[in-house]
Order: C-alpha cells, then sequence, then structure tokens
C-alpha cells in the first residue's frame, strides 16, 4: 500500500486513514525488503503551531516535508484539509500513534527507544509503559541540550546509534519539541543509514514523554471530540499562553490560503 499526501500552508499531511497508516508501518518492519529496509521511516505529527513555524522557517519546512509519514496531529490541521483542500481527515494525535506503535512493538517483541524529554522524563515513561506491558523491552537516552543542530554531539549521536544497532530497536521515539527533534531525527536517520542499522521507526513525539509519565494531564474524550484540547493544555499550563497565539496565525494563513492564493 502507498500512502498519499496533499500539502497544507506548503507542509505535506498523509491522507490515509489510520489504519492504513499503522498497516504500512508493520509492514515496513517486519515484511519490507530490499531498499525498504535498509532507510529509516520517519515519522512526523504537524499541528497548527508547527505549520505556522514551518511557515516562517524554511529548514523545518523542508524537515517536515522529507518525512515518510505526517499524521494529522490537531483539529485545526483536519479543518484545515477539509477547507482547503476538499479533503475529509480523521485526526490522529501524536501520543495516539506512540500508543498503537508501542502496543505493536510490544506484540512482535520489538525494542523501543525514547530519546529527549528533561528531568529523566523518558526513562519514567518507560518504566510507567513497563508496568503495563511486562515483556516490552526498551531504553531511554537524554541528550545534551543543543540550540542548532550543528551542537549535537558526535558522542551522543554515536551512543544511541549503537544501542539501536546492540538491541535491533526497531522503534525509536524522541521527545526534543519542534523543531529540535525533527532536525535531531534528521541526523540520526543519517547516521543509521550509514551505519546499515535495518528498519527503524523514527518518531517525533513532542510533549508525549509527560503525558505517559504522568507528568502532564491529557484532556477528556469529550473535549478531544469537541476540539477543545488546546485549552485544556492552556488551563493547566499558562505559560503556554504564547505559544497558543499561534492558533490564531495559523486561523489566519488558512483563510489567506482560502480565498487569497492565487
Amino acid at each position: 500500500m502507498k500512502l498519499t499526501k496533499k500539502q497544507l500552508l506548503g507542509v505535506n499531511i498523509t491522507q490515509n486513514s489510520k489504519e492504513e497508516i499503522l498497516s504500512v508501518i508493520a509492514e515496513y518492519v517486519h515484511e519490507g525488503s530490499g531498499a525498504m529496509k535498509k532507510t529509516p521511516l520517519v515519522i512526523v505529527t504537524p499541528n497548527p503551531e508547527q505549520l505556522v513555524e514551518a511557515s516562517n522557517n524554511t529548514p523545518f519546512q523542508l524537515l517536515l516535508n522529507r518525512a515518510d509519514i505526517a499524521i494529522p496531529d490537531g483539529v485545526g490541521i483536519v479543518f484545515g484539509m477539509k477547507f482547503i483542500r476538499g479533503v475529509n481527515l480523521a485526526r490522529f494525535a501524536g501520543i495516539d500513534c506512540m500508543s498503537d506503535l508501542i502496543r505493536m512493538a510490544n506484540k512482535q517483541h520489538d525494542t523501543i527507544g525514547f530519546v529527549g524529554g528533561q528531568h529523566e522524563v523518558a526513562h519514567k515513561a518507560l518504566i510507567t509503559l513497563q508496568s503495563s506491558y511486562i515483556e516490552l523491552h526498551g531504553w531511554s537516552e537524554q541528550p545534551k541540550s543543543f540550540a542548532h543542530v550543528d551542537e549535537i554531539t558526535s558522542s551522543d549521536m554515536n551512543k544511541i546509534v549503537r544501542r539501536i544497532i546492540e538491541s535491533q530497536t526497531r522503534f525509536v521515539f524522541v521527545g526534543l519539541g519542534a523543531p529540535k527533534q525533527e532536525a535531531f531525527i534528521d541526523v540520526l536517520k543519517k547516521h543509521l543509514v550509514k551505519a546499515h542499522a535495518g528498519p527503524v521507526v523514527l518518531m517525533a513525539v513532542g510533549g508525549s514523554f509527560d503525558m505517559i509519565a504522568g507528568m502532564t494531564s491529557r484532556a477528556s474524550e469529550r473535549i478531544q471530540r469537541m476540539g477543545l484540547e488546546w485549552l485544556h493544555r492552556l488551563l493547566h499550563e499558562p505559560w503556554r499562553w504564547k505559544r497558543q497565539q499561534a492558533l490564531i496565525r495559523f486561523v489566519f494563513l488558512v483563510f489567506r490560503e482560502r480565498f487569497f492564493h492565487t
């Protein structure tokens, strides 16, 4: 099965259903062959905030568009794709995709890796998951802080590559926040190709480690269905108010694209 994409504000968004996306990932990990096995499969999770950033940050836009899968993480993306492209999508939140892949890994006895987070939150998230999935194999790493991709240390990268190869890790989740995590994944992908690491799924997961570890709460399903998860996060993390201004900018860009794009 081949996945299809259409652009929203210059960023690729995968149009396929959740079931089709997961089927393609499962096939890549366990049934793919040849060239398919030699290059890591990259998953990004574009949301309105990221699309606004990408509109002013060409390198970030290019990183998002190089990904193999770009799931519609946010009702804003669903709205934008319908409003501009006439495409009906179902939201597929990053945390939900991550959870599905972890269940897949547990079922197939695949090793997972967590990279990023602060204050050992990635390790806490892994321990939390292993309390539910008794046979889940995994590891976590917290690379040194970096402001730019050029500051990623070779020792950090080499250590992670070694862990992936030695443990035959098939899923690596990177939670460094956008656009750092996408830049990190891009560098890691190149190292893995050079090292002939085999099939590895690399997914950008933002703050998912915090949710899994119980550091932050997720909105109820009712709030999610109403499209108000952003308000829930703002109420619980008021320091995010400046970041939430991106939603206003996103709506403006969508309307401009719909009515004034030539």
